[in-house]
């Protein structure tokens, strides 16, 4: 009798070991908090950036936007569609209809009525241009409210913060170098900065609170601030309405008569 209890604690006990080498072994999860916790690996944080990331098949929506150089200020309506990883489509207006843009992960096709001009080409030339490695998963992680720079696959290192999770990019990712500031009660981001490395110049995107549709986070102010001489130029988009239908067109076609642009030539 004796020894059956013997055998039974022996048991208990290296079931009880087992418990706690398997949870020990598991990831410390990250759990929301109105202030940032100090010791949290960047791992840890990085994998619960992702979870807040939206998973959708189209989105569209309706966006004011504003314009201020700090001399004028100019507002423009745009029609946005999105197919994830596929397609960009964006219509302007300006009480009458302005222009189109349809963007792919491998072209960039658009034309404006004003000067009755358009532009069909590969997205290469937008690094040709400015410099800057910049392409079409980055524009839709804007548009979005993600980072630029893919958060796990990438070297961050951590700043202390009293509101924010903040992070910096410490390798030698893209052209440019990045600050990123994480709400600790939900994981969204608030604000990316960047250093354009090539042009020595800064830019700052604020969002500055999302909205839910659909259970679904989506930005719903989102502010491009860029210093410009003694001011800045600022940016904002508004989005107004927003939805996830099932299927979307993307009617595009460039009209006639007009003049193609060359922006390789500076």
């Amino acid at each position: 009798m004796i020894k059956k209890i013997y055998r039974v604690r022996r048991i208990c006990t290296y079931l009880t070991m087992i418990f706690f080498i398997l949870t020990g072994c598991k990831s410390v999860s990250v759990l929301p908090s109105k202030t940032p916790i100090k010791n949290i690996k960047i791992k840890e944080l990085g994998s619960e950036i992702s979870k807040a990331k939206l998973n959708y098949k189209n989105i569209r929506s309706r966006i004011k936007t504003e314009y201020d150089d700090g001399k004028r200020k100019q507002q423009i309506i745009l029609n946005l569609r999105m197919i994830d990883k596929k397609a960009i489509w964006i219509s302007a207006t300006m009480l009458i209809p302005i222009g189109k843009l349809l963007m792919t992960p491998d072209k960039i096709s658009f034309y404006e009525k004003f000067q009755r001009t358009f532009y069909e080409g590969e997205l290469t030339f937008i690094k040709e241009f400015f410099n800057i490695d910049f392409g079409f998963n980055d524009l839709q992680n804007i548009l979005l409210g993600y980072p630029i720079i893919n958060i796990t696959e990438n070297k961050w290192k951590r700043i202390s913060h009293p509101k924010f999770y903040v992070l910096n990019s410490s390798g030698k990712a893209k052209d440019f170098t990045q600050t990123l500031f994480f709400d600790p009660s939900n994981f969204l981001l608030m604000e990316q900065r960047f250093f354009l490395r090539s042009l020595n110049q800064n830019m700052t995107i604020k969002y500055n609170y999302f909205q839910k549709v659909d259970g679904k986070n989506i930005p719903k102010l989102i502010e491009f601030v860029v210093p410009y001489d003694s001011g800045y130029r600022k940016l904002v988009l508004e989005y107004t309405r927003v939805d996830f239908p099932k299927e979307l067109n993307l009617p595009f076609s460039i009209p006639d008569g007009y003049k193609p642009l060359n922006f390789i030539e500076k």
